[in-house]
């Protein structure tokens, strides 16, 4: 991973972390609109493997890193800690000055995650179409 694709990570934790400030929105969100959501979930499901924690007891601590996506997850974090830290307060003041505006955007990103997620499904069927309306 190069420095330009860790900033970019770090600026889209920096998203994730701003979401997460905002009360009812996701971080998860985030990153399914930012299109890291397939590798965060690959990274937090590498914890469960028993590989994994097999690497890291038998100190081999560059195949642990490399199995929990441990650059990606760093970076990601870095942006995370950056964007709670530093908006916390203008989310305060957003959503006390400017409520309609600030959740009528977030409302937009909820929406927009949501049609990606209707566009990956290939093959609507009946059950498909229930369970969206269900």
């Amino acid at each position: 991973m190069n420095l330009m694709q860790k900033v970019l990570v770090a600026l889209k934790g920096f998203l994730m972390g701003a979401a997460n400030v905002v009360p009812g929105v996701s971080g998860g969100t985030m990153a399914l609109i930012t299109g890291i959501y397939k590798e965060v979930i690959e990274a937090l499901n590498s914890l469960m493997e028993k590989e994994t924690w097999q690497a890291l007891f038998k100190g081999d601590f560059k195949g642990f890193w490399k199995q929990i996506h441990g650059t990606f997850l760093l970076w990601l974090a870095i942006g995370v800690v950056l964007s709670v830290f530093s908006l916390a307060k203008l989310m305060t003041y957003v959503l006390e000055h400017h409520p309609v505006q600030t959740w009528a955007f977030f409302f937009g990103l909820i929406v927009a995650s949501a049609i990606l997620m209707f566009k990956d499904i290939k093959g609507w069927g009946i059950k498909e179409i229930l369970f969206t309306l269900g």
